[in-house]
């Protein structure tokens, strides 16, 4: 456990502002707990622009390589030991690592608010992680139709589908357009296309992130790991099941190396362990 924190340690020393926010954000989250990867330009549509036509000419700009990270295959996550989370407010369910704290927002003003969807921390209403390897999940909850609105699209019609919304890479781009638009110094992020996948019923949308962290020392960096460069891998699952007018969807990163061994395995098991209550009405 040292020194694995001395890891962590040196790599926030070495890592740029915005991957500091990051971990910090998460380190203080934690300790509340114990006490009681982009940005991308939101072009906005014309008005004669349909929601569809304007989601597909979105995808043109939206980052991707023609790679997937290593997913660590052959591990046996049963062997990974993992603990339930239940909503208190019976939202969803959720299982992590036995060695991550867990953070259920209830402060009034930290939670989203029923028209904006947003709080003091976003639209963020759990967090998990570990805070040595600077490891972090996090459950998001907003109105659907704000994923539209908020850039100009028409959000009438059906939103009960992801089809229904438009392209799974446009819509992807728009949510995490949406997560990280306050976030400085993330605009290293692509999608990566390999992973974007929508279940059989349309109420669900997998898909995964690469974001190149600024380091401020890359010889330091050199140095200590033999690598000059730094990136996070994040696995999200999007998912409508709720049926109440709101989209829920986790988010779950480590940096690169860790996310290709064991810890990603069980980063992939957590966010595949995700799942809603389906509910007949708003917030």
């Amino acid at each position: 456990m040292c020194q694995n924190l001395v890891r962590g340690l040196v790599i926030l020393a070495i890592a740029s502002k915005s991957e500091a926010l990051i971990i910090g954000k998460a380190a203080r989250d934690a300790y509340s707990t114990r006490n009681g990867g982009m940005t991308m330009a939101a072009v906005k549509p014309d008005d004669s622009c349909s929601r569809r036509t304007w989601l597909t000419s979105l995808i043109a700009g939206c980052g991707v390589i023609d790679f997937m990270p290593a997913m660590a295959n052959g591990i046996d996550v049963s062997t990974i030991e993992m603990k339930e989370f239940i909503d208190p407010q019976g939202l969803f369910s959720i299982r992590v690592p036995n060695s991550f704290y867990t953070l259920r927002r209830t402060a009034k003003g930290d939670l989203p608010d029923v028209k904006t969807g947003k709080g003091r921390r976003g639209s963020s209403i759990f967090t998990a992680g570990n805070m040595a390897k600077a490891e972090v999940v996090a459950v998001e909850r907003f109105p659907t139709r704000l994923l539209l609105e908020e850039n100009g699209i028409d959000s009438t019609g059906d939103l009960a589908t992801f089809p229904s919304l438009g392209e799974p890479a446009a819509i992807a781009k728009l949510i995490n357009l949406r997560r990280d638009k306050d976030k400085a110094g993330m605009a290293n992020t692509i999608i990566l296309p390999d992973s974007l996948a929508v279940s059989a019923d349309g109420k669900e949308l997998r898909y995964m992130l690469k974001t190149e962290i600024d380091v401020q020392k890359p010889e330091l960096l050199l140095e200590q790991y033999g690598v000059s460069q730094l990136f996070r891998v994040t696995t999200a699952k999007a998912t409508l099941r709720s049926s109440d007018g709101n989209l829920m969807a986790v988010f779950a990163s480590a940096l690169e190396n860790d996310f290709n061994g064991p810890d990603g395995a069980a980063l992939q098991a957590t966010v595949d362990s995700f799942q809603v209550t389906e509910r007949e009405f708003g917030f």
